[in-house]
């Protein structure tokens, strides 16, 4: 297997597991909001990836104290630790204006922002196949949230402005977050970068988190809090990694099929237990879009592989005939 054959794989991989663990956060939110605030949940999901990440710099010798000492990567680090908190902080206030599936709906553009910002701002290569690949994305995704579009119709109109406005921003902020940290891989590694955001976001979190709510959880609730605890550890890490082995116009492809995943990951919680969760019912259209999704994700990945000049060119002739 060659190098870059090698890279692919890795950063697939990496990307996978994101969204795959983001897929499965909210089935874990949902139970544990119910018994603590967004905002004590956000806290401890940080302060634990990041006593986590310390440990294992720590045993390694790796701890980047350097950072504090050069203030123009100090700079870009905390602005992107700092965008990353504004997306935690502006996504959970845009659900007082619209609904759960309306938001999963919305915060879809923040992978494509990321992309087109690789594009323009980490001037990577974006293929014809690529752009095949994000034009049926797009369409999928869509179509696989036809009902959400119809639900915001019966929105009030000043909410649904206000709801997507604050997504807007959502969507920005986690963009430049990624794109920062693209950046920052040319410093440090992936893990010591989201030490530092990790440690940062805890103390940006601090004063609005309720830490003492804990003790209200019974075991279950515990059990959940910690795995979306590993979540943030987990996702984030893989995230990071995998932008060391992809471009990110390619990893925000794969992220993009994230929606898909909790859909799928919630049918089968619900059969399981019936009692704690409740699938989306989808109609035949998203089904469509899925399955979009999930082709327009894999062409927007590997589509210069797929796609080739002479793949074009032969369809050319066969619409000609």
């Amino acid at each position: 297997m060659t190098s870059l054959s090698n890279h692919n794989l890795k950063g697939l991989s990496l990307a996978l597991t994101t969204a795959v663990m983001w897929g499965l956060l909210p089935l874990a939110l949902t139970s544990v909001l119910q018994l603590m605030d967004s905002y004590t949940i956000t806290w401890y999901r940080f302060l634990f990836a990041a006593l986590c990440v310390t440990v294992m710099l720590y045993r390694k010798k790796k701890l980047p104290l350097s950072i504090f000492k050069n203030k123009s990567l100090f700079k870009r680090l905390f602005f992107a630790a700092i965008f990353l908190s504004l997306n935690y902080i502006l996504y959970l206030s845009a659900l007082y204006y619209v609904p759960a599936e309306t938001a999963q709906m919305l915060i879809q553009m923040a992978p494509f922002m990321m992309l087109i910002g690789s594009v323009i701002f980490l001037k990577e290569a974006f293929s014809r196949g690529q752009m095949v690949g994000s034009a049926v994305l797009i369409s999928g995704l869509v179509l696989f949230f036809n009902q959400q579009f119809s639900q915001a119709n019966d929105l009030d109109s000043d909410n649904f402005f206000t709801g997507f406005i604050i997504m807007l921003g959502a969507s920005s902020t986690w963009a430049i977050y990624a794109i920062l940290q693209k950046k920052m891989l040319n410093h440090f590694s992936a893990n010591q970068i989201m030490w530092f955001i990790y440690l940062f976001s805890s103390l940006f979190f601090l004063p609005v988190a309720t830490p003492t709510d804990v003790g209200s959880l019974n075991v279950l609730a515990l059990l959940l809090l910690l795995f979306c605890c590993a979540n943030t550890l987990i996702a984030y890490g893989t995230f990071a990694e995998s932008l060391e082995y992809w471009p990110a116009s390619k990893v925000s492809a794969v992220l993009a099929i994230t929606p898909l995943l909790t859909v799928l990951f919630a049918t089968i919680a619900e059969k399981i237990w019936p009692s704690m969760f409740t699938a989306q019912s989808l109609n035949n259209l998203a089904y469509v879009g899925a399955c979009l999704v999930v082709v327009g994700s894999m062409l927007t990945a590997l589509g210069n592989k797929i796609l080739t000049r002479e793949k074009f060119r032969a369809l050319k002739r066969l619409v000609r005939l």
